[in-house]
């Protein structure tokens, strides 16, 4: 499959303290030292921080391509790269065809300029004819919802105007490659869904499409294949599924589902297991499988009725389970100063992603707490993923609570 851009064991290292300007003459004096140390093996000392490091992959022509991975990763200088913005270091990165970029809010853009110059401009530096950008002016002032502020400068537009000129006029003026960065950001959900309306049209037309975002429905939606970076490495290049589902993992095994946080109340958690129906402890389970909370405990003083309170949740404000002794009476008469309590979840109609344990202790009045409210275990679900559009990030993000469904679709 043709290449629409192609990084070869690409690097690009940033100086400490930004760039350094040498006059001409010192430059010329100082270039054969400086070869000479190269040859000789002698390594010229850190300039300062690495952003890519041999990063290598391939995006193929006419398709969309979703560039992923948490921040700091590496994703806005390649794209700066890409943009010819600026060099790389290392390697060889090749690009066929005309680029437009929307890397952040602005770029592009004058802001001395009013909007009608702005455009003018940009095609101007695209090395499109005055007929070519004059053709496309109405089209591109009518998708940005600006033609009563175009004849202003955009010093004074908003951070949304000015998002909305930039992605007009590097949409509407036809590059080969068009690069999108996290500016989607800054606008409105109307103007969001328009831009991905525009960018599919302009994929099916033959675009290349570079897409980084954090709205990842829209990136699974759109892009066929993709690669994750991060600290400035490869660390998977595949399918925009797989990219995708590798990704969201990663994050989730950085998140922190078992801290003890302000555990020094009147009673304390021990520990807090999660264990299969035979008993067994794991933390991976599937959907509708049952699970077993073991949680321990240590008191100041044996208790009468404490009330044990266990939620759910995927991380996202608001419980999506909670058991709760309050609710149904089970509180024991009275536990010494260190107790067990297991719970036993018959099944966990849950989709698949990872869920967070929480849990406190109440008093024998109902009121009041004897221990915060706290994040004590984690676990995980599994399940075979969908073929769908969003199935990736829909499973991940979207309703946790799964329920037997079938669909009938008649005419």
């Amino acid at each position: 499959m043709a290449y629409a851009v192609k990084f070869e064991d690409v690097s690009k290292q940033f100086r400490k303290g930004g760039a350094r300007y040498e006059h001409f003459g010192t430059r010329v004096l100082s270039a054969p030292r400086r070869a000479l140390k190269r040859a000789s093996g002698q390594q010229e000392p850190s300039r300062g921080k690495l952003a890519l490091e041999n990063v290598s992959f391939e995006v193929p022509q006419g398709e969309a391509f979703a560039l992923v991975g948490p921040n700091g990763a590496g994703k806005s200088t390649a794209l700066r790269l890409v943009s010819r913005i600026s060099q790389p270091t290392g390697g060889v990165l090749r690009v066929r065809g005309r680029v437009g970029a929307l890397i952040e809010v602005g770029s592009g853009v004058h802001f001395e300029l009013t909007g009608r110059e702005n455009i003018w401009l940009y095609g101007s530096i695209l090395g499109l004819s005055r007929s070519d950008i004059r053709s496309r002016f109405d089209a591109i002032v009518e998708f940005s919802e600006l033609g009563d502020a175009i004849d202003t400068q955009v010093k004074y537009y908003s951070s949304g105007m000015q998002l909305r000129l930039g992605f007009s006029v590097a949409s509407h003026l036809e590059p080969d490659i068009f690069v999108v960065d996290e500016a989607l950001a800054v606008g409105d959900i109307n103007f969001q869904a328009k831009c991905v309306d525009r960018m599919t049209r302009l994929v099916r037309e033959g675009t290349t499409l570079i897409f980084v975002s954090h709205h990842l429905p829209a990136m699974e939606a759109l892009c066929t294949h993709g690669v994750m970076l991060d600290q400035g490495t490869v660390q998977i290049e595949g399918s925009a599924k797989e990219v995708l589902a590798h990704y969201i993992k990663e994050m989730e095994s950085r998140r922190d589902v078992t801290r003890l946080e302000n555990n020094d109340g009147q009673v304390r958690i021990v520990s807090a297991t999660c264990h299969a129906p035979d008993g067994s402890e794991r933390y991976s389970f599937s959907p509708e499988e049952g699970l077993e909370i073991r949680l321990k405990f240590e008191s100041d003083e044996p208790l009468k009725e404490p009330h044990i309170v266990i939620g759910i949740t995927d991380g996202r404000p608001g419980g999506l389970i909670e058991i709760s002794m309050l609710d149904d009476g089970s509180a024991p008469e009275a536990v010494g100063r260190e107790f067990e309590v297991r719970c036993r979840i018959e099944s966990l109609p849950l989709r698949p992603r990872l869920y967070e344990i929480w849990c406190d202790v109440v008093p024998q009045d109902g009121y009041g707490s004897l221990m915060d409210w706290m994040q004590v275990a984690g676990f995980r679900i599994d399940a075979p993923i969908g073929d769908g559009k969003k199935a990736i990030v829909n499973a991940a993000t979207a309703g946790a609570i799964a329920v037997p469904y079938h669909w009938d679709v008649r005419t």
